[in-house]
C-alpha cells in the first residue's frame, strides 16, 4: 500500500501542532508539574531548567515543530514508498482537444 506523501506530511504536521499547543498550555498553567512530568518521561532532572513561554516563543515553536514534523514525515513517506517499490502515481495527461 502506497502512502500519499503530501497527506501524510500534512496530517503529521497538524498532529504536532495540536500536541505543541497542549504542551504549551500545560507549561503556562502548571510549569513545575509539567516540567517534572516530562523529566520523568526522559529520565532527567529538569527542575533546574528555566522555562520561559512568551507569545514569540510560542509562535516560533509552533511553526518550527509543525513544519519540522511535516517535513520529517513527508520524507519518511517517500522513503517508505521507495522501499516497498510502489511507483509514484502519475497524473493523467489532459486529452487533446478535437476541432469539430
Amino acid at each position: 500500500m502506497r502512502l500519499d506523501t503530501r497527506a501524510f506530511a500534512i496530517a503529521a504536521g497538524i498532529t504536532a501542532a495540536l500536541v505543541f499547543v497542549l504542551c504549551a498550555v500545560a507549561v503556562a498553567v502548571a510549569p513545575g508539574p509539567t516540567t517534572a512530568f516530562f523529566g520523568y518521561i526522559i529520565h532527567l532532572d529538569m527542575s533546574g531548567m528555566r522555562r520561559e513561554l512568551t507569545v514569540a516563543s510560542f509562535i516560533v515553536g509552533l511553526i518550527a515543530w509543525t513544519l519540522g514534523t511535516a517535513l520529517t514525515f513527508g520524507v519518511a513517506a517517500m522513503i517508505y514508498n521507495r522501499v516497498i517499490g510502489v511507483p509514484a502515481v502519475k497524473q493523467a495527461a489532459m486529452p487533446a482537444q478535437v476541432a469539430v
